[in-house]
């Protein structure tokens, strides 16, 4: 077994590119932000695309979020790749026509207006948005599924380069919609950004994945290839908490449109929840992390400890924002919000300050539950999320007393602490008794 130095020098093996890309990952949506806020008509253009257009295209490719892990977890041989591989390509297919249907025909008023009940003015923003957005789902559905097999495979760092691509082609687009910003709305070049990019990572994967797959996987023609059943029982948890994990987000904008003073809620939202995802992208790696080194022995105690000091340092990272210039730095000079906007953006951050340490425990538990195949564990403890998230919205529309996106902040907040002591709680009986102890006897020494 390894000892301590060695284990920790494993773990930032795979820790670092792939911090290193949830990082670029949670820098799209604030690079967006920042340009669309300074294109014409940056308020109802931040509400759109922040408010409607981003979170509808979220809850329709939610299902295929988890591919990223099944991948890891399932890609065993070449013969249960080419069967997920099929499964990806499934999941894709539909939920790109879902995501025309709500695009281009009726259906998008009666999810936008009667649904989410967004203003009336944000509604021919949101829809060339969503337009544009097409590619998204696919790209992203295909894109996971490679970077799963890359990661068990052992190519991690090609995750990290793939983002750098996503990023690159990204701010291309946005600094060309900068150029040409009397001809489009900011919600149109936020759409072509996103979509472009992701399109752009989603080839590079493939290009790099496909021969990894082909040279790495174990080819015997007699493996046991999971069956569609087993299949659907381990995903369709999954496929779920990812639709609640996404799908709040939508309810999140429904309720701010349903309280006092919408638009302002709706503009600052994306400022925040992309700050919120960069201060939450290195705990995010926990969650992949853990789940390629479980199943090593002696692992197990300093994956956690390791998780521990990625909350604390995340946390830590956090405060800088709340009580130091770079805050206003964040908010007015880069994301370009100004008075009453960044104020209530000030004020949002102050409420969140348990996430960045709960998400990085709530990765590395929901990790431990998806290695022994427990996915209904991650899908009760989201549910309790769901409930409590759903408690604050209700009191925040009936009251009428507080600005939506304070409502959503706490909410979050308490939510997902309560989470990660339900997923906590539930992933306690899987600890590896084994790993512990010989870790526990070198500390002693």
């Amino acid at each position: 077994m390894d000892d301590r130095k060695t284990q920790y020098q494993k773990i930032f093996a795979i820790f670092i590119p792939l911090a290193l890309s949830w990082l670029f990952m949670s820098v799209d949506n604030p690079a967006v932000s920042a340009i669309v806020s300074r294109l014409r008509d940056p308020e109802n253009s931040l509400a759109a695309h922040g408010g409607i257009v981003y979170p509808i295209s979220l809850i329709i490719e939610a299902p295929i979020i988890s591919l990223i892990s099944i991948s890891i977890a399932l890609c065993k041989d070449w013969l249960n790749y080419q069967k997920l591989y099929r499964f990806m390509m499934l999941q894709c297919f539909f939920l790109t026509v879902l995501h025309a249907l709500v695009s281009f025909t009726p259906l998008y008023y009666v999810v936008v207006r009667n649904i989410i009940g967004a203003p009336e003015e944000l509604l021919p923003y949101a829809r060339t948005g969503l337009m544009l957005m097409l590619p998204w789902t696919w790209a992203i559905g295909y894109r996971r599924f490679y970077q799963g097999v890359l990661i068990r495979c052992g190519f991690s760092r090609m995750v990290t380069l793939g983002s750098l691509v996503r990023m690159a082609s990204m701010l291309s687009v946005l600094f060309a919609g900068y150029l040409m910003r009397d001809h489009f709305s900011g919600t149109m070049v936020a759409a072509a950004a996103l979509s472009t990019g992701v399109v752009a990572e989603a080839i590079y994967a493939g290009a790099k994945g496909r021969p990894v797959a082909k040279a790495y996987l174990d080819h015997d023609p007699n493996a046991e290839v999971i069956s569609w059943r087993d299949l659907f029982i381990f995903s369709f948890p999954l496929v779920v908490t990812q639709i609640l994990n996404f799908g709040w987000m939508s309810l999140g904008s429904a309720a701010m449109s349903r309280m006092i003073n919408p638009i302002a809620s709706l503009a600052v939202w994306p400022v925040l929840s992309g700050l919120l995802n960069i201060l939450r992208a290195f705990g995010y790696t926990c969650n992949e992390v853990t789940l390629t080194l479980l199943s090593r022995k002696g692992f197990y105690e300093t994956v956690r400890r390791f998780s521990i000091y990625v909350g604390l340092a995340s946390t830590g990272i956090y405060l800088l924002f709340l009580v130091t210039p770079l805050g206003d730095f964040w908010f007015v000079r880069f994301s370009g919000l100004t008075g009453e906007l960044a104020a209530l953006a000030q004020g949002a951050l102050s409420l969140v300050f348990l996430i960045p340490f709960s998400n990085a425990l709530l990765s590395f538990y929901q990790a431990i539950l998806l290695h022994n195949k427990k996915t209904n564990g991650i899908l009760q403890a989201l549910l309790v999320f769901f409930v409590i998230i759903g408690a604050f919205m209700a009191v925040g529309i009936r009251t009428q007393r507080w600005q939506g996106i304070l409502v959503i902040a706490l909410g979050m907040n308490v939510a997902l602490v309560v989470q990660t002591l339900v997923s906590m709680l539930q992933s306690r009986r899987f600890v590896p008794e084994p790993s512990i102890e010989p870790l526990r006897s070198m500390e002693l020494q």
